[in-house]
C-alpha cells in the first residue's frame, strides 16, 4: 500500500504547468484538456455525514471472520524471472485485512486541490492544515477525508473494509463482495466528484476495460456507482485484490539491476497487450506493479486511456512523458514510463519540489558499471519520441539482451542467447595471428599476419532480413550465400525474371539493402556507398519505423574498409545506442578500435566474450588487448574459457603457449610460464596442426632460459629439464618438423639447425 507520508507527487492530470516547469514547448501545439483533478475530492458541504448507495438499500448481510485461516503449502522460498535467469525472493501471501491503514491521512506535502492543481489544505500562519475546505486559487471544495466507511454497503454487494492507499483520484478501498463467497476486491474512484457530466462520461468511457484480460493485469469487476452524501453519482472501478507488495521502495533502497530488469521483463507484454487493443497503461511506476506470490500484476487501471485521446490524462509527474501534452497518449509515451520506472528502481534520480528531475545521473555508478543499461535507459526516455522503443515488443528484446550482459557480468557465468535482429557471426577474425608467426618453422616463411578489415568484415553478424518488407520472400528463397550470386539473384528480381506474385519490389528496402551487403563483401566500397545514399532517401519516402539502424550498420561497415575508423565508430555508436542490448555492435566497434590503436577494444571484447564465448573473434581479441597491456596471464586465462566444443579450441591452447613464451626478453620469462606452455602443449595430440612446431618453440625457449637459471630436473614434454635433456628435446622437435616440410630447402635446413643444437656424445 502507498505510504501517506511519502513525497511522491502521485498520479495527477498531465499539467501544462507540471510540464513547463520543467521544458519550454509551444502552447498552441499542446492539446486541450479539461481542469485537472488531482488528490483532493469534491465536497460542497461538510455537514451531512450519511451516505446511501444507488441501489435500494440490501437485506441484512453477514461479514466474514475477521480472523481468516490460509493454507500454507511448501514452496522455495525464491522463484525465477528473466527466462530463468534472475533469481528473486518470493512475496508470502497476506491476509487482505492486514493491509488496511489504520489511519487514513493525506499527508499535507501530497494536498492538491482537484481543479486548479494548487496546493491547498497546508497549515499556514493563519491555523492549522485542514482535511477540507474551499481551494483559496479557484473556490472549489475540496476534501481528503475517505468518501467510503468501513461497514458501508456499495450497491448491496460491496462491503467496505476501510482504506489501503490514496491515489491521484482519491482513496482506495478495500472490500468484501458478499455475492461471490466473500472475495475481497478493490473500489477505486474513476474522477474526482463534483461534476455529474464527467461521472457520466467516466462510467461510458471505463466500460472498456472490462475486455482487458491478461494474466499480469489486474482484473476488472464491475463498475458501479455510489451516490454521496448529497444524492450525486460516484462512480467506482471494482477491481480484484492484488495481494502481495508493489516495486515501490524505502528511500535510499534500490533494486539491483538484473532483478529490476527481470521484472519489468514480466510486465512489458502486458503493455504491449494494451498498446494492441489500442489502449494505453499512462500511469506505469514502481507502486503500480504488484509482487504477488505466483507473478507480477499491473494494478490500478484508471489511468488507462485511448491512444491519442485527449480529456482526463493522468500520470505521475516524473514518470510521465514530456510531450503527452501535445500528443495525447501514445506507445512511445508508454515506453517512457518504462524506462523511468526502471531508473527509479536502479538509480539515485534527483528530485525536485517532490518529484523526480527528467534526465538520468550521468555520475551514478550502476551506470558506469553497466554500459549498456544506461544506454537502454537513454533510448526509452530520450526526449524524441521517434527515438525511443517504437514497441513494448522491442524493448523487451533489447532489455532480455542487457539482462543477459548484467547476469554474465554479476555472476562471471556466460549467458549467450540468439538475436532477432542480427545473424550469428558468419566466420570469425584474428583467431591464429599469433601462432601464426610460428609457421616459420613448418614452411620457412616469415608470417607478418594482422588483423585487416575485410577479414572483419566477412566475419561480422549481418542484420537480419525484416519480414515485414515486401522483397522479404524473394530473398529469402532466391539469395545465395556468395555476393556474386547473391547480386545476380537481386537483379534477376529486379528486373523481374523472378516470381514477384505481383508485389512492387520498388518499396522494398531490404532488396537494395542486401545488395549492399554484397558489394561490400566484395570490396566494391564506392559503389555500395552511393546506394546507401539512395536507399536513404528510399527510406525517408516509405517512412518506415525503427529501421535506420541498419543504414547505419552498413555505413559503419563501408567507413571500416576504408579505414575512416573515426566515421566507422560513429555509426557503430549509433546501432548500439538503438539496439544496446546487442553483442554485433561492439563487437564492430572493439575491432574498430583495435584497427586504431584505440583502449576501447578491450572494452567492448570483454563484454561480448563475457556475455557469450561462443563469440569466438572475442576472445581472442580480448586476448590481444590483455597481451598488449602486459597482462599475459590474463590473456591466457581468457584463452582458456574457449570451449573445447569449439573447433578453435585446440588454436586456443596454442596461442595461450605462445602468449606465456614469444614477444618478450628471454630474462622476462619464468620457469613457471614455461611449464605452463608445456603442459597446454602436451595435452594435445601431436597429429594437430602446429603442435611440432609449438613444441619446438616451448623447447627451444626452456633451452635458452636454462642457459641463465636453474630449475628442477622434472621432465618437460617427455624430456629433463636439464641442458642435455632440452638439446635432445629440440633436436627431436626439428627433425619431426623436417619430416613435414614443404621444400627440401626448408627440409635440410632444418635438419642442420637440429644437427647445431644436437648435444655432444662419446664413443
Amino acid at each position: 500500500m502507498s505510504d501517506p507520508e511519502m513525497d511522491d507527487p502521485g498520479t495527477r492530470p498531465a499539467s501544462l504547468a507540471d510540464l513547463e516547469e520543467f521544458e519550454d514547448f509551444d502552447d498552441e501545439s499542446a492539446a486541450t484538456v479539461r481542469p485537472m483533478a488531482t488528490q483532493a475530492v469534491y465536497r460542497p458541504d461538510f455537514g451531512d455525514t450519511s451516505r446511501t448507495s444507488r441501489a435500494s438499500a440490501g437485506s441484512a448481510t453477514t461479514e466474514p471472520n475477521e480472523r481468516m485461516t490460509t493454507v500454507t503449502r511448501p514452496r522455495s522460498p525464491t522463484r525465477r524471472l528473466g527466462g530463468g535467469l534472475v533469481e528473486i525472493p518470493r512475496v508470502t501471501e497476506r491476509n487482505p485485512l492486514a493491509a488496511l491503514m489504520t489511519n487514513p491521512v493525506v499527508a499535507e506535502s501530497k494536498r492538491f486541490c482537484w481543479n486548479c492543481g494548487k496546493p491547498v489544505g497546508r497549515a499556514s500562519k493563519d491555523g492549522p492544515a485542514r482535511s477540507e475546505g474551499v481551494c483559496p486559487y479557484c473556490g472549489s471544495a475540496y476534501s481528503f477525508l475517505p468518501q467510503l466507511s468501513p461497514g458501508d454497503m456499495v450497491v448491496d454487494q460491496y462491503l467496505i473494509k476501510g482504506c489501503i492507499a490514496h491515489g491521484g483520484l482519491g482513496w482506495v478501498y478495500l472490500a468484501f463482495d458478499t455475492n461471490v463467497n466473500y472475495r475481497p476486491v478493490v473500489l477505486k474512484g474513476l474522477v474526482h466528484s463534483g461534476d455529474a457530466e464527467a461521472q457520466a462520461t467516466a462510467m461510458a468511457e471505463r466500460q472498456f476495460l472490462a475486455e482487458v484480460t491478461h494474466p499480469a493485469i489486474v482484473k476488472i469487476f464491475n463498475f458501479v456507482e455510489h451516490d454521496d452524501k448529497h444524492g450525486d453519482p460516484v462512480g467506482y472501478i471494482v477491481m480484484e485484490y492484488v495481494g502481495g507488495t508493489s516495486l515501490k521502495q524505502r528511500k535510499g533502497t534500490k533494486l539491483p539491476v538484473a532483478q529490476a530488469i527481470a521484472y519489468m521483463l514480466e510486465i512489458l507484454p502486458a503493455l504491449g497487450y494494451l498498446h494492441s487493443l489500442g489502449l494505453v497503461y499512462n500511469d506505469l511506476k514502481p507502486e503500480n506493479i504488484m509482487v504477488t506470490e505466483e507473478q507480477l500484476k499491473l494494478i490500478d487501471l484508471g489511468a488507462v486511456s485511448r491512444i491519442n485521446s485527449f480529456g482526463f490524462l493522468y500520470g505521475t509527474p516524473g514518470y510521465q512523458a514530456p510531450e503527452i501534452i501535445r500528443t495525447g497518449p501514445t506507445v512511445q509515451t508508454d515506453i517512457y514510463t518504462v524506462g523511468r520506472t526502471l531508473a527509479a528502481l536502479t538509480l539515485k534520480l534527483r528530485t525536485r519540489k517532490g518529484r523526480y528531475v527528467d534526465g538520468l545521473p550521468d555520475d551514478d555508478p550502476v551506470l558506469r558499471k553497466y554500459d549498456s543499461f544506461g544506454r537502454l535507459l537513454r533510448r526509452a526516455i530520450d526526449p524524441d519520441p521517434a527515438r525511443r522503443f517504437t514497441s513494448a515488443e522491442e524493448m523487451s528484446g533489447q532489455l532480455m539482451g542487457v539482462l543477459r550482459e548484467v547476469v554474465a557480468q554479476d555472476t562471471g557465468v556466460p549467458r549467450p542467447g540468439l538475436s532477432t535482429v542480427f545473424s550469428p557471426p558468419r566466420s570469425t577474425f584474428g583467431v591464429d595471428l599469433l601462432v601464426a608467426h610460428t609457421d616459420v618453422y613448418l614452411d620457412g616463411q616469415v608470417h607478418s599476419a594482422k588483423l585487416t578489415a575485410p577479414d572483419i568484415v566477412k566475419a561480422l553478424q549481418v542484420p537480419l532480413v525484416d519480414p515485414a518488407d515486401v522483397g522479404a520472400p524473394i530473398l529469402s528463397a532466391t539469395v545465395l550465400s556468395q555476393p556474386v550470386q547473391t547480386l545476380d539473384s537481386l537483379r534477376a528480381a529486379r528486373h523481374g525474371t523472378l516470381d514477384s506474385e505481383g508485389i512492387d519490389l520498388s518499396q522494398s528496402l531490404e532488396l537494395p539493402l542486401m545488395e549492399v551487403r554484397a558489394l561490400l563483401d566484395l570490396g566494391d566500397v564506392a559503389k555500395a556507398t552511393r546506394k546507401l545514399d539512395d536507399l536513404a532517401q528510399l527510406a525517408d519516402r516509405v517512412e518506415r519505423v525503427g529501421w535506420r539502424w541498419r543504414l547505419s550498420w552498413f555505413r559503419g561497415v563501408a567507413a571500416l574498409l576504408t579505414a575512416d575508423y573515426d566515421t566507422a565508430t560513429k555509426y557503430f555508436v549509433e546501432v548500439l545506442d538503438t539496439l544496446p542490448g546487442e553483442l554485433a555492435p561492439k563487437v564492430a566497434l572493439a575491432a574498430t578500435a583495435e584497427l586504431a590503436g584505440s583502449a576501447d577494444e578491450r572494452r567492448f571484447y570483454e563484454t561480448v566474450w563475457r556475455t557469450d564465448n561462443g563469440v569466438i573473434s572475442a576472445g581472442f581479441g580480448l586476448a590481444r588487448a590483455q597481451s598488449a597491456d602486459g597482462h599475459r596471464d590474463d590473456a591466457v586465462r581468457t584463452l582458456d574459457l574457449v570451449p573445447a566444443t569449439s573447433r578453435h579450441f585446440t588454436t586456443a591452447r596454442l596461442t595461450s603457449a605462445v602468449t606465456l613464451l614469444s614477444g618478450r626478453s628471454i630474462s622476462e620469462v619464468s620457469e613457471r610460464q614455461i611449464r605452463d606452455a608445456a603442459r597446454r602443449v602436451e595435452a594435445l595430440p601431436e597429429g594437430e596442426p602446429r603442435v611440432l612446431q609449438i613444441r619446438a618453440l616451448v623447447l627451444g625457449t626452456a633451452m635458452d632460459w636454462l642457459a641463465d637459471n636453474t630449475a628442477s630436473t622434472n621432465h618437460i614434454l617427455g624430456f629433463p629439464f636439464t641442458q642435455h635433456g632440452l638439446q635432445l628435446g629440440v633436436e627431436a622437435s626439428l627433425r619431426s618438423l623436417a619430416r613435414v616440410a614443404p621444400t627440401q630447402a626448408h627440409r635440410y635446413a632444418l635438419i642442420d639447425l637440429a644437427n647445431s643444437v644436437r648435444p655432444m656424445s662419446t664413443f
